[in-house]
């Protein structure tokens, strides 16, 4: 089991931001937790049991940072696959348009296509529609505000 110190880091995840308010123990916890796949694996590789890892996880800094830690290797990860996005629509134009290949794997790559797009079209308008909502709770909020202190100032 490889042993994480405070001067390596296993590479294939983001270093978490804000590296100086936790305990170095617990920064070393922290890092083992979001590069091993399981508990027991990253309370040996920081060094402590996985008691100590539990109650770790309780401390809400540490939880904090355990979530901003987990939401930035999400992050990562989906700018890689965006990036290799382009390379699989490639990959599935190609065969699509491929006269030679069995219909099978062409109607299956035409379908995938199009569902894809579809989605896309389905997200862009879901983010449309939260965005909107965002700003009518946020004009909301401040309306009720401005009312509020109305209310209070007509007593």
């Amino acid at each position: 089991m490889k042993r994480i110190n405070s001067d390596t880091l296993d590479g294939t995840s983001p270093e978490p931001e804000d590296c100086g308010s936790l305990p170095t123990k617990q920064e070393l916890a922290l890092r083992a937790v979001i590069s091993h796949p399981t508990l027991k694996e990253a309370a040996s590789a920081a060094g402590i049991s996985e008691t100590t890892l539990w109650r770790y996880k309780q401390d809400a800094e540490f939880s904090r940072r355990l979530r901003e830690a987990r939401r930035e290797a999400v992050d990562h990860a989906v700018l890689r696959l965006q990036r290799a996005s382009n390379d699989a629509v490639t990959v599935l134009h190609d065969l699509m348009m491929k006269d030679d290949a069995p219909a099978a794997p062409r109607i299956a790559a035409a379908r995938t296509v199009l569902d894809y797009s579809l989605r896309a079209v389905e997200i862009d308008e879901l983010r449309r529609q939260l965005e909107e909502l965002a700003e009518f709770i946020r004009v909301r909020q401040e309306q009720d505000a401005r009312d509020a202190v109305l209310e209070e100032y007509d007593r």
